[in-house]
């Protein structure tokens, strides 16, 4: 099916839905459902209210006049949201990056975090700020967290940063769990096995116990347990018989340079194979987490919170693009295992003085992801190592591993008052530090190398050594990319860098943050309020970059070292204007203003004047359209997003309609250019500009029925490019890096008694996801997709048991092309990560 025909697909699929909901009439004579409906005063049926926190307050999300989605428990249970990746398309304006587990980063409203260290959209664990690496080539990603005994999942959309001690200016995603509760034995259980397609076997199973340790004090206790079987084959081809790359003319769409090497990849759908690892991408997950509680007054409470988290993955979920299938192809066998530990401690801290609550919350992450690639297809296409041989062109696979290490720690403490007063004005204020702690390390080296890319230096210079191919054709072409392979001193490879090492890489990074934040809200009469607010932060950066190797700018295993510091402040504003004429509506506009840190690039390969007189035709990257020498570092960027939006109830709140338009100005965007040397580049590539209306309807149907229906339309383009972004492609009106042209989703939720103690349960949820533009080396548009889930099963008092499905289309989506591993190395091997195959199981839970 083309991608036109699929977006049709799955518009008209959508709009079935919408139009046999609008058939159906709302029951006025409903009385109080099961599913979802909550009894009013006077026994008459709602929807349900979810309790949020979004303003540092306890509130409702009808009753809080900024667009915030949020999902309780029971929805996550409903509509199999199990990761919060799970959330793309079922929450309005939240797109992502992916390449797996662990691997994910997050967008929101159409601001990419496709350039730049720093995220876009903020993850909080209760009150701790989760960070993602900052410098790492996995990218901004943060931890995938188990949502098993959550309270609710809210998300914040805009910039924040008056309310939240870690700013964002995209938006902000929080988890909340469930606290210890004092006086009181609880006991939870959520146990499941499936399978899935083109995979195997998965389990899962949780635990919480609550236990009462005293009148003043409680222990919650939370562990997860779960072994997904993989879905991707890992083939492995005869020794020898892995094929050459072909077409030395290029591929359509790729920059210019790829008719210089040999861009289409050879027919490995039909090689002779020697093993298929069937699903290479198997992950075990394991986590813990532990709160106690001691409430020694009315006024004072001291939680202190313990988790740890590890996952272990055989590889990515991604397939190659050539050919196209659900694996991956090698000239030798090597697994390609991804490991993820994550650990927090915190410590929070309140008190009420009476006219105002003062709130310490005190945290330390350690987080160490280790991932690993094969890399021996992708530097024999860098280094262009292909030769004749009697006609014939033949590739020189010198097997290799990538490996890279990406230990993140950081230390934060905000502290921050909230007044109590329920009269016309409140108020919230504080401080907020944070010491960020980045290292990304690896390691790639084979001895074997050396003597390759010494006969390319040598055929440069003058005639082949005996131990040389006889028909050598890589002469220039091995100074291609890297210009200083071998070098100093020339021509002698094997002295420079015997140990062949490709690319070693010491980077450490320590990113600061201090500000000072608060906002005003008063009551200008009983139906109008304004509230104004403010952050100034400041940021400073340490930089130290240790390189060696053919790939970097040092060219030998001689160690190239960096240092850079810099650092900058920013004020930013928040006006907010909401009219509440009855409890029922609330219209609302906000002007608010939001930033995130800059940061710096790793060192560049630079070719030097020894190997431009050698071979004149070198790419350099310094005389590409970005001067990495004037630019090693790039600025901040910030947003002044303006929104105006309304929230209504209808109906005797049995149905609300939620909906806002904004418009966000984007200055100084971050984002990441291909050189001319095909290295990526961050830096600030001009102005941009998003925008788009967003609708959330949940409706009370009949008894026990509830539907919600969700969307967006969102239009991202970077309208005012740079110069130097220009030249590398960016023209006035492209799309911005991961942004899907739109995202809708509609869940149907129906409980009804089957017996005097039995309930029948029954869901179904569709998400659409429209087109993105990605990049991997050169800009592709990925393709939109629809994904269907549904869960039916049976309930009595402390037990439920359900049979579910996920994807039950088997839809292959294209979730995001090459994230988080070498984007930059070749085309013809580009990996895109994918979503699980249809994937069907029971699941078992019992509360006490």
């Amino acid at each position: 099916m083309s991608d036109w025909s699929r977006s049709v697909a799955s518009r008209a699929v959508f709009a079935v839905v919408l139009g046999l909901l609008a058939l159906l009439p709302l029951d006025r004579t409903a009385h109080a459902g099961p599913a979802g409906a909550a009894p009013a005063g006077a026994g008459a049926p709602e929807l349900e209210e979810i309790v949020v926190t979004a303003e540092k307050r306890e509130s409702t999300v009808q009753a809080t006049a900024i667009s915030l989605t949020a999902l309780s428990a029971s929805d996550l249970s409903e509509q199999n949201i199990q990761t919060p990746e799970d959330l793309v398309g079922k929450v309005p304006g939240i797109s992502l990056r992916t390449s797996g587990p662990g691997q994910t980063e997050y967008e929101a409203r159409g601001l990419s975090a496709g350039g730049g260290a720093a995220a876009t959209v903020g993850f909080y664990i209760d009150e701790t700020p989760i960070s993602a690496s900052a410098i790492a080539l996995n990218g901004r990603t943060v931890i995938d967290a188990d949502l098993f005994d959550l309270n609710n999942v809210e998300v914040l959309r805009g910039p924040q940063g008056t309310l939240y001690g870690s700013g964002s200016m995209g938006g902000t995603i929080k988890l909340v769990t469930n606290q210890p509760k004092l006086g009181a034995w609880d006991l939870a259980t959520d146990t499941s096995a499936s399978y899935t397609d083109h995979g195997s076997t998965n389990g899962a199973g949780s635990l919480m116990l609550n236990i009462p340790l005293t009148d003043i004090a409680a222990l919650r206790v939370v562990t997860t347990a779960k072994y997904v079987s993989g879905w991707i084959d890992r083939i492995v081809a005869k020794p020898g018989e892995f094929p050459p790359p072909t077409n030395p003319g290029g591929v359509p769409g790729a920059p210019a340079l790829c008719g210089a090497i040999y861009c289409t990849r050879g027919d490995v759908a039909d090689m002779p194979v020697q093993n298929v690892v069937k699903g290479a991408n198997l992950e075990r997950f394991g986590s813990a987490r532990a709160s106690l509680l001691v409430k020694p007054s009315d006024n004072l409470s001291i939680t202190t919170s313990l988790m740890y988290q590890r996952i272990d993955a055989d590889g990515y979920n991604a397939y190659q693009q050539q050919p196209g299938t659900l694996a991956i192809y090698q000239p030798y066998d090597q697994q390609e295992p991804y490991y993820d530990s994550f650990k927090l401690a915190s410590l929070k801290v309140e008190y009420n003085f009476g006219l105002a609550t003062l709130t310490s919350a005190t945290s330390y992450t350690a987080r160490y992801v280790m991932q690993s690639e094969d890399s021996t297809e992708s530097l024999q296409n860098v280094f262009n190592t292909t030769h004749l041989v009697n006609g014939v062109y033949v590739a020189n696979y010198i097997q290799s591993l990538y490996v890279e290490d990406d230990p993140t720690s950081q230390f934060a403490e905000e502290m921050r008052l909230t007044s109590n007063n329920s009269g016309p004005l409140q108020w919230v204020g504080g401080i907020y530090y944070s010491k960020l702690d980045s290292g990304y390390i690896t390691h790639n080296q084979e001895p074997g190398w050396t003597g390759v890319l010494s006969c390319g230096l040598a055929a440069t210079a003058g005639p082949v050594s005996g131990s040389c191919p006889a028909a050598n054709v890589y002469s220039a072409t091995s100074l291609l990319r890297y210009p200083n392979a071998g070098l100093p001193p020339y021509p002698n490879a094997q002295a420079a860098n015997p140990n062949g090492v490709v690319f070693d890489d010491v980077d450490d990074e320590i990113l600061k943050q201090a500000a000072v934040f608060g906002q005003v809200t008063y009551k200008i009469t009983d139906a109008l309020k304004l509230t104004a607010g403010v952050r100034e932060f400041y940021f400073q950066v340490n930089y130290h970059a240790k390189q060696a190797g053919f790939g970097t700018a040092s060219g030998n295993q001689d160690a190239q070292i960096v240092q850079q510091t810099f650092n900058n402040n920013a004020t930013l504003p928040k006006i907010n204007l909401s009219y509440e004429p009855n409890a029922d509506l609330t219209v609302y506009a906000t002007v608010a203003k939001g930033s995130r840190p800059g940061g710096v690039n790793l060192p560049i390969p630079l070719p030097s004047a020894a190997v431009l007189a050698i071979n004149p035709n070198a790419i350099n990257c310094a005389a590409g359209p970005v001067s990495v020498n004037s630019q090693p570092s790039y600025t901040p960027d910030y947003v002044y997003s303006y929104e105006i939006g309304e929230k209504a109830r209808f109906n005797d709140r049995r149905f609300t309609v939620n909906s806002d338009i904004y418009y966000i100005k984007w200055t100084h965007i971050q984002q990441v250019l291909d050189l001319t040397c095909v290295y990526p580049y961050d830096t600030n590539a001009g102005n941009a500009k998003s925008y788009g209306p967003e609708l959330e309807l949940s409706a009370l149907l009949a008894p026990g029925l509830t539907v919600d229906l969700s969307g967006v339309y969102n239009t991202a383009v970077i309208n005012q490019p740079t110069f130097a972004a220009v030249q590398s492609g960016i023209t006035p009106g492209i799309r911005v890096l991961n942004v899907p042209r739109y995202t809708g989703s509609a869940v149907v939720n129906y409980q009804t008694a089957i017996t005097d103690r039995l309930d029948g349960l029954l869901s179904a949820s569709l998400t659409t996801v429209g087109s993105e533009r990605d990049q991997s080396g050169y800009p592709q548009i990925l393709p939109p997709y629809t994904l269907l889930d549904a869960r039916a099963g049976v309930k009595s008092g402390h037990w439920s048991a359900a049979l579910f499905g996920t994807n039950l289309t088997n839809r292959v989506a294209e979730l995001s092309i090459n994230n988080t591993n070498f984007a930059w190395t070749t085309y013809a091997i580009t990996r895109v990560s994918t979503n699980q195959p249809r994937t069907i199981g029971v699941d078992f839970r019992y509360n006490f």
